[in-house]
């Protein structure tokens, strides 16, 4: 098998520059041998049509169990701020300050819906509805 070697300027140049052995390199390349037989870092496709089923696979993802407790947490919060609220503000419950009433059920009420909103999708996610998934909810890293 006869094998061809590509002349370039540059490999003309460093075969002048030999010196008893060692290339004198004016410019240093960063490519070597090891770094070339490497593989590459990416799935490279052989086919023409540039797309593969490697791509549409999404990883199982387990259920985020700590933000599905606070997620209920909050709902149950919320909704007993809303129900107190509701009930002070319609004089079921006797209270000395009235005025405390609308921050109560606002407060609830900023408390009520991340938490139905995540339990929502978690609940959606474990019946398996396509349209949610448990990667939606965010996971608590700092817990």
């Amino acid at each position: 098998m006869q094998t061809t070697e590509t002349v370039t300027t540059s490999n003309i140049e460093l075969n002048e520059k030999k010196d008893n052995g060692l290339v004198v390199n004016k410019e240093k390349k960063r490519s070597s041998k090891n770094d070339d037989e490497k593989p590459p870092p990416y799935y490279r496709l052989n086919e023409e049509n540039q797309y593969s089923d490697l791509q549409f696979q999404e990883p199982e993802v387990k259920a985020p169990v700590y933000a599905i407790v606070l997620a209920i947490a909050l709902f149950l919060i919320g909704s007993v701020m809303i129900i107190l609220g509701a009930l002070m503000l319609t004089r079921r419950i006797e209270t000395q300050y009235s005025d405390r009433t609308w921050p109560l059920i606002l407060v609830g009420t900023l408390i009520f819906l991340p938490g139905f909103y995540h339990l929502r999708i978690a609940y959606w996610a474990w019946k398996g509805d396509q349209n949610f998934s448990f990667a939606d909810i965010p996971d608590l890293d700092w817990f």
